[in-house]
C-alpha cells in the first residue's frame, strides 16, 4: 500500500474550564474542549476521521470520545498509554496519521483529573513491593518527584548555577498567567516567595512543581491543503522529533540531567527549515522547573550549562523579553493539562490571538514535552 507524505497544520484549538477541586467529572470537559477545537477550525464532528489521546486515570480513550461526539466511524485512532512525551505524543501521532494519508482530519485531546496528579496531595506512600522495592530508593515510585529532586541537585553538581535560576521560571510563570484568564494561579510571586517555599524533595521546592487540576484541551490537525480552505490561519508543523537517550530509564539513564532532550533537539533542528535563532516564542514543558531548563539548553536556545547567564535575571523569558517562555503561565500556573496545552498556546501565539500576552512578530514557535526517556518536540511556523 502506498501512502502519501503530506504537509500538516494545526487548524483548531479548544479548552474546557479548569478546576482545582476533586470529584469533577472529566467527560463533559473533554467533550467541551473537543467541540470548541472542531468549531474553532470551522469544521463539524462529521469531518473528524481520526482521534488520538494520551490517557490517565479517570479520563477518556479515543473511541469513548468518538461515542460522546456521535462520530459514526474513524479511519484511525490511538491511545498512547503512559509512554511517550506527555500530551504531545498524541499530537505527533495525529501528524503522522494525516501526513501518511491514514486520515484526513484528526482530533487530539488530553483530559486530566485532579486525582490523577500522581503524587499530588500525598504525604506518604505505601510500602514498596515487587520491582518498586528496588526502584524506590532511587526516587522512582510510580512518579518522578523524588527523582526530580535528585536531577536538580545533579545539575548543581555538573553545571553550578543557583536556585534563582529555577526561581526565574516560577516567577515568570505567574507574570504570564496574570495575562491569561484560563490560568488558575494568577497571583504574582517574588523570588523571595520562591526561595522560601517548602522543599518537596530537597532541593526540589513547592514552586518548582506544576499545579494539578481537572480539565481538558483539544487540537485539530489536518493537511495544509485542507487547512487553506478553513476558518483560521493555519499553523504549519515544520518539524517534529522524539528522543529517549541512552539506557532509557527514569532511574538508571546515562544522563540524568538531560535525559533524551539533547538527542531529540538535535533531531528536531536537522529536520526543520528554521534554526533556534529564528524562534520567537518557546512553550517548554514545566512539570518541574528542572525540565524547562534542560529543554532550553538541549534545544540550543543557549549553551549547555549557560541558562543562568542566558535568562538574565528572568528578563529573557518574561513579557517583553527576547525569548518569551510559556506565555500561558505553563503548568506551573495555568494548571497541569499535561503538555498539549503548550501546543495550543503556540498555535494561538502564531495566530496573533493571545491578547495582552501576545508576543509581537511571533512567526516561529518551538514546543517540547516531557523529559527522561520520554521526550518530544515540534517546530511550528505561521
Amino acid at each position: 500500500m502506498a501512502f502519501a507524505t503530506r504537509a500538516t497544520a494545526v487548524v483548531g484549538v479548544g479548552y474546557s474550564t479548569i478546576h482545582r477541586e476533586t470529584g469533577v467529572d472529566s467527560r463533559p470537559l473533554a467533550v467541551t474542549a473537543a467541540k470548541q477545537a472542531i468549531g474553532d477550525a470551522g469544521l463539524t464532528t462529521a469531518d473528524i476521521d481520526g482521534i488520538f489521546e494520551y490517557p490517565g486515570q479517570g479520563t477518556q480513550i479515543a473511541v469513548e470520545m468518538q461515542r460522546m461526539l456521535g462520530i459514526r466511524d474513524l479511519a484511525v485512532f490511538g491511545d498512547n498509554s503512559a509512554s511517550g512525551p506527555s500530551g504531545l505524543a498524541a499530537a505527533q501521532n495525529a501528524v503522522m496519521a494525516v501526513a501518511s494519508g491514514a486520515c484526513e482530519t484528526a482530533l487530539v485531546f488530553r483530559s486530566v483529573t485532579r486525582e490523577w496528579g500522581q503524587q499530588s496531595g500525598k504525604s506518604e506512600f505505601p510500602p514498596a513491593d515487587g520491582p518498586a522495592q528496588f526502584l524506590a530508593p532511587y526516587g522512582d515510585y510510580g512518579a518522578v518527584i523524588p527523582s526530580m529532586g535528585m536531577r536538580k541537585y545533579r545539575r548543581f553538581v555538573d553545571f553550578g548555577g543557583s536556585e534563582e535560576d529555577y526561581g526565574h521560571i516560577a516567577v515568570n510563570a505567574r507574570r504570564w498567567s496574570a495575562l491569561n484568564d484560563r490560568a488558575v494561579l494568577r497571583t504574582p510571586i517574588t523570588m523571595d516567595d520562591y526561595l522560601s517555599s517548602r522543599y518537596i524533595a530537597e532541593p526540589l521546592r513547592l514552586f518548582d512543581c506544576d499545579y494539578p487540576v481537572t480539565g481538558a484541551c483539544a487540537t485539530v490537525i489536518t493537511s495544509t491543503e485542507r487547512a487553506a480552505d478553513l476558518r483560521r490561519k493555519p499553523v504549519v508543523v515544520d518539524a517534529m522529533a522524539q528522543g529517549t537517550g541512552s539506557r532509557p530509564s527514569w532511574s538508571f539513564a546515562d544522563d540524568l540531567v538531560f535525559g533524551g532532550t539533547i538527542d531529540c533537539g538535535n533531531r528536531l533542528w536537522e529536520r526543520s527549515s528554521v534554526t533556534p535563532q529564528d524562534v520567537k516564542v518557546a512553550e517548554l514543558y514545566d512539570g518541574f522547573t528542572h525540565i524547562t531548563i534542560s529543554w532550553v539548553e538541549a534545544l540550543g536556545l543557549c549553551g549547555l550549562g549557560e541558562f543562568g547567564d542566558w535568562v538574565d535575571g528572568g528578563r529573557t523569558i518574561g513579557p517583553g523579553g527576547r525569548l518569551p517562555l510559556n506565555t500561558n503561565g505553563g503548568q506551573l500556573a495555568e494548571g497541569r493539562l499535561h503538555g498539549l496545552s503548550f501546543l495550543n498556546e503556540a498555535v494561538l501565539q502564531l495566530r496573533d490571538e493571545c491578547g495582552d500576552r501576545q508576543v509581537a512578530g511571533a512567526d516561529v514557535a518551538v514546543v517540547a514535552n516531557a523529559h527522561g526517556p520520554q521526550c518530544g518536540a515540534m517546530v511550528l511556523t505561521s
